[in-house]
């Protein structure tokens, strides 16, 4: 069992170090967001290569229902800076709901959908190496 689990450490060790050094053999990029304007589903949306100023990703979600209908409207964009900080409002107006969520994130593609086949496995190195870590150590 030991031996399992000192080859475990040493491949994770490895990724990390690893992934570290290519990560300053690559050449700097602009930040890349999905982008879309006022569709009815995020798969709508396709990934671009922002301006070299734009340095967040911004996504608008508006939804409006009632007790028998609802409506999506979503738009993302590349942005020189958050207009709003991340927030929802929400009003009525007689039998009609209506919600504006605003997303602004700074990240590779941040404002994508989650897919449902995100979960554990989807998770960075950076946070698989100290959870290997941890195991190692409890388990010795």
């Amino acid at each position: 069992m030991a031996p399992l689990l000192l080859v475990l450490w040493a491949s994770l060790v490895s990724m990390e170090l690893t992934g570290g050094m290519m990560v300053n053999e690559v050449p700097a990029q602009n930040l890349s967001c999905f982008e879309c304007f006022k569709v009815l589903q995020a798969s709508k949306c396709h990934p671009i290569e922002c301006r070299p100023n734009e340095k967040v990703c911004v996504s608008n979600e508006v939804l409006l229902y009632t007790s028998t209908k609802r409506r999506t409207q979503i738009s993302k964009r590349c942005a020189t800076a958050c207009p709003n900080s991340n927030n929802v409002i929400e009003w009525s107006l007689g039998n009609t709901q209506a919600r504006i969520t605003r997303r602004c994130c700074s990240g590779d593609r941040c404002n994508r959908a989650p897919g449902s086949w995100e979960g554990f496995w989807s998770l960075p190195g950076r946070l698989l190496l100290p959870m290997g870590l941890g195991l190692f150590c409890t388990l010795l």
